[in-house]
Parts: C-alpha cells; structure tokens; sequence
C-alpha cells in the first residue's frame, strides 16, 4: 500500500535538525542515520524517461523505462524495448534477461542503491564498509556547493573533479552527485536533482549523466509510488514476473 507523506508536513519534520559538529565521515553518518533510519522507505516504483545526447548535444534516442527498487540490495528495469529486455541487480551482481530468458550474469555493483536509501537497511558499521569496499575515500572531508546550495563532499580535495567522490546535500541529507573515472580514463560525473519529499525520505526525479563534461544521458522519473511491501518475485534471479502495478504489491491495495 503506498505511504506518500505530503511535503510540507515532512519538510517541517527533517529542516528543524541542526547539522552543527559534522566534520568528518563518522559525524556525518551518525546525522544521516539519527534523521532516516527506522524512517526512509524500503521500496518504490517509478517510469523514466530516458533521453540519450550524441556527441553534437542533440537527443540521439529517448525511451520509457519501468524500474522498481527494494533496499538495501535489489533493483530492476525493463527497458520495454522489441527484445524485452530487463535487468534483475541483487547483491552487486546483475541478471540480465532477453524475453524470459537469462542470457548474462556479471557482477555489478550499484553503488546509488546506498547512496538513495539503501544504507538506512544496513547498519551504520556495514554502509561505511561498503563505502571503503566501492573505493572512496572516507578520509579525505570537505565542503562545497553545487547548484547554489551547500554540500558535504567525501572522497575528493577541493577542485578535484576526477577522483571517486560522492556529494550530500547539507541541510537535507541526500545526494546530489557522484563523480568517479571509468576504465577508459573517462570522468563520469552523474547528479541528481529535483528531489521530493515521499514516504519517511527523499526521490530525486532528474538525474544526469556527464562524461567528460558532456551531458550524454538524462532521466526523468514520473509515477514514482512508493510500497509498504512490493512482491519478491520481482527480483527473481531466474524468472522474475512482470513488472507491472498488479504485481508489485505483496496484496491487494486496500
């Protein structure tokens, strides 16, 4: 059943926290866990659209997908495409599906799982872990802004658009970017904005993806639900059904 919290009731309820005395990765966890956990939502459901850049900044392709995720570890996408194609991630691997057919299997972390909710599923001890094991460095705390509006940067110095990096919102917690340099030596740099109060947390509805400084992807969410309880078979690693509404749900919307 959807839980959505009107925004203006939920902003009263997060902005009244001071963030005085954070300084370093440890304070800034034990604020992020005092304000969300035990509150963020577990799962939601959204279509997106999805618009590709070419190397001249015209719009190459666009296309609706339909994703769902269920924190800490599990998130799927069909791209609604002539092969069917789908996507299961569960645990850092990925089951890529044509039809319903398995046709791959390869580890691949998604790292934005923690960064949009999934760490408030885990203990404070394990999303630091995770953090160390997906490469950042959590030594290494400073501040910046980004779009007008102030943000906690770990993983980076000042200037220093290249190295791994993730950026969280100041006042309100979330995370507004993610830089990091590809195999190829290609800088990714992926932000997110247009974020909405929902559920006990936050949904970003504009995500955008730079390479090189280039805006090569865009994606816009719409329809985002989120669920008290969403059906496991979704996340079926070998023949996960259908994502559609009537499914997601473990019972029938009362």
């Amino acid at each position: 059943m959807k839980n959505i919290l009107l925004l203006a009731i939920f902003g009263l309820t997060i902005s009244c926290t001071p963030n005085k005395d954070i300084t370093d990765i440890d304070s800034l966890l034990d604020a992020m866990y005092t304000r969300y956990q035990g509150v963020w939502f577990e799962s939601f459901s959204f279509s997106q659209e999805t618009i590709r850049y070419d190397s001249s900044g015209a719009i190459q392709s666009t296309a609706i997908w339909y994703e769902a995720v269920q924190y800490p570890d599990f998130f799927r996408i069909d791209f609604n495409d002539e092969q069917q194609r789908k996507v299961v991630f569960a645990s850092d691997s990925a089951y890529r599906f044509i039809g319903d057919s398995l046709a791959l299997v390869r580890y691949e972390p998604q790292e934005f799982l923690l960064f949009k909710g999934g760490m408030y599923k885990r203990s404070k001890e394990d999303s630091k872990n995770k953090l160390k094991e997906y490469g950042y460095d959590l030594s290494i705390f400073r501040e910046d802004i980004l779009d007008g509006r102030p943000a906690y940067v770990i993983g980076a110095e000042q200037g220093d658009l290249t190295t791994k990096q993730f950026w969280i919102d100041k006042e309100y917690f979330y995370t507004v970017r993610r830089i990091s340099t590809q195999r190829s030596g290609a800088v990714l740099d992926v932000q997110y904005s247009d974020h909405n109060a929902i559920g006990g947390g936050w949904v970003e509805e504009d995500v955008r993806f730079f390479l090189d400084g280039r805006l090569i992807q865009d994606e816009i969410y719409f329809g985002v639900e989120v669920w008290d309880e969403m059906n496991p078979a979704i996340f079926d690693k070998s023949n996960p059904v259908p994502l559609l509404r009537t499914e997601l749900n473990m019972k029938e919307d009362r």
